[in-house]
C-alpha cells in the first residue's frame, strides 16, 4: 500500500473536511452512548428487530423515535413496542445523522375484504371525528333528529389500503360489542400525509346501518357478500323429506 493511499484511507476515517469529521464524530457518540441511555429500546418493524431511542412526548399516546445512525424507518410503518402497536404518522426528511419519527399508539385492528375475497387486517388510529360538533343535526328535510356520528381513521398506505374508496363499509366499535357500528367511508382523502409514495391515510367516515351482510363476530362488514351462508331452504327441504310417511297429530 503507497503511503498516499494511507493517507487517504486515514484522511477519510476521520473526515475529508472540517464538516464530514464533525458528522463522523457524532455518529460515533451516538453510536457509543445510545445504549447507555434509558431511552434505548428493542422495538419490531416489520418483523424485523432494531435497536432505537424512544422520547416521551406531552401526549402519553404519543413518542418521538431516533434510529441509530446508518439505520431508518419509514412512515406508515407499524412499529411492535412495550406490548402495543404503534403507527410511524411522520418522518423528518433530514436523516444525515439519524431518522428520526412520529409514533402513535394504535388502538384498532381495522379488518375488511378485498374484491379477491381475501381478508385483511391492519392496525390504525381511530378518533373522534364530528370534533366540535355535537354528533347530531337537523334540517328542513327531517322532522326527526338523526345520527351525525363520524369517526377518523389514521392508516399506513401501502398497496391495500390505497384501494380504500367511497364504497368500503367498515365495522368499527370495541370487541366485544354484540351488534357493532357500521361506518361508511365519506372522504377518501389521500394525498394529505404522504411524500414519495410514502405515508399515511386519514379518513372520515359517517355512521351507516348495518346489515344482514355484516359479521359482527368477526367484525368484517359485507362478509356474508364474498361468503354466503347456505341457503335455509335446503334445511327446510331436508326436515320436510324427513317428515313423509309420519302421522301428523292436529
Amino acid at each position: 500500500m503507497s503511503a498516499w493511499k494511507t493517507y487517504t484511507e486515514r484522511l477519510n476515517t476521520h473526515g475529508s473536511t472540517k464538516r464530514n469529521a464533525t458528522l463522523l464524530r457524532e455518529q460515533r457518540r451516538l453510536n457509543t452512548k445510545l445504549q447507555d441511555s434509558l431511552s434505548y429500546q428493542v422495538v419490531s418493524i416489520n418483523n424485523v428487530s432494531m435497536n432505537v431511542a424512544i422520547i416521551d412526548s406531552d401526549n402519553l399516546d404519543e413518542k418521538i423515535m431516533y434510529s441509530l445512525p446508518g439505520e431508518t424507518f419509514n412512515a406508515g410503518e407499524i412499529v411492535e413496542w412495550a406490548d402495543h402497536h404503534w403507527l410511524i404518522t411522520e418522518k423528518d426528511a433530514a436523516v444525515e445523522v439519524q431518522t428520526r419519527v412520529k409514533l402513535v399508539q394504535c388502538n384498532y385492528l381495522l379488518k375488511w375484504i378485498d374484491d379477491s375475497d381475501i381478508i385483511h387486517e391492519q392496525w390504525c388510529v381511530v378518533e373522534d371525528g364530528t370534533k366540535y360538533m355535537s354528533g347530531e343535526y337537523e334540517d328542513r328535510d327531517f322532522i326527526v333528529t338523526r345520527g351525525d356520528s363520524r369517526i377518523a381513521i389514521t392508516i399506513g398506505r401501502n398497496a391495500d389500503t390505497v384501494k380504500f374508496d367511497r364504497e368500503h363499509r367498515f365495522l368499527v366499535d370495541d370487541p366485544l360489542s354484540l351488534k357493532k357500528n357500521a361506518y361508511l367511508l365519506t372522504k377518501p382523502m389521500k394525498a394529505g400525509k404522504t411524500y414519495n409514495n410514502q405515508g399515511v391515510f386519514t379518513f372520515v367516515l359517517s355512521e351507516t346501518m348495518s346489515t344482514d351482510m355484516d359479521n359482527f363476530e368477526l367484525s368484517i362488514a359485507d362478509y356474508y357478500s364474498h361468503f354466503p351462508l347456505e341457503n335455509d331452504n335446503n334445511n327446510q327441504e331436508d326436515n320436510s323429506s324427513s317428515n313423509i310417511g309420519k302421522e301428523v297429530w292436529l
